[in-house]
């Protein structure tokens, strides 16, 4: 299945495009760190690195996340099981990698 890219809002903002291009390049960092800590059962620091990319993804015009980071904290606050926990980041993470700084 080939998923279209997610855009930001301010893509077509000159004044954003060098910002758009860094945040989007080190996304697969911060996706490698959310990862692990969930890995590790570590769910503060999950919850931590989550929060803060969603913040961010909200920031850069890529709101196309949002709802995806807060079901995923909502999954890791409730105690849902594990299997559940995993979808969420799972959908999270795969929705994160098709963030794009190149306009259509």
């Amino acid at each position: 299945m080939i998923s279209n890219p997610i855009r930001s809002t301010l893509i077509g903002d000159p004044d954003f495009k060098q910002l758009l291009v860094e945040f989007v390049s080190k996304v697969p960092k911060r996706l490698e760190s959310i990862r692990n800590a969930m890995n590790e059962s570590d769910t503060k620091n999950l919850c931590a690195l989550l929060h803060q990319l969603k913040g961010a993804c909200g920031s850069y015009g890529f709101h196309e996340l949002t709802p995806l980071a807060s079901q995923l904290e909502a999954e890791l606050r409730s105690g849902a099981s594990l299997r559940s926990q995993l979808d969420a980041l799972e959908i999270f993470i795969e929705s994160c990698m098709r963030m794009t700084a190149e306009p259509e």
